[in-house]
């Protein structure tokens, strides 16, 4: 930079101009950084979010998946309990054939 034949008026105007600048950097620097920082919040957001609503749904499906297994071992249950009432009765009905036929 050559300042050889300038006034002091003009040295100074140049040196503010070069603060200027440098100060215009900081501040967008520091704007950058500050968006940077408020996205980076809001992905952490989101994600917590997302993450809340991932957990609620897995634990409806476990409390639904607990509810549907509940209620087929109660069918399996009355299956099993008609089958062994019906092999019961099959089986009084079939002593009761064979008291009748000696006695016929």
């Amino acid at each position: 930079m050559a300042t050889r034949g300038l006034s002091s008026d003009e040295l100074k105007l140049r040196a503010q101009r070069a603060f200027d600048k440098v100060d215009a950097r900081k501040q967008e620097a520091s704007r950058a950084l500050e968006a940077e920082q408020l996205a980076r919040e809001a992905v952490l957001q989101k994600t917590a979010r997302l993450r809340a609503l991932r957990l609620a749904k897995e634990a409806a499906d476990a409390e639904t998946a607990a509810i549907v297994a509940a209620e087929q071992a109660q069918a399996k249950a009355a299956i099993a309990e008609a089958k062994a009432a019906a092999k019961a009765s099959k089986a009084e009905a079939g002593k009761g054939r064979a008291k009748a036929k000696p006695a016929a």
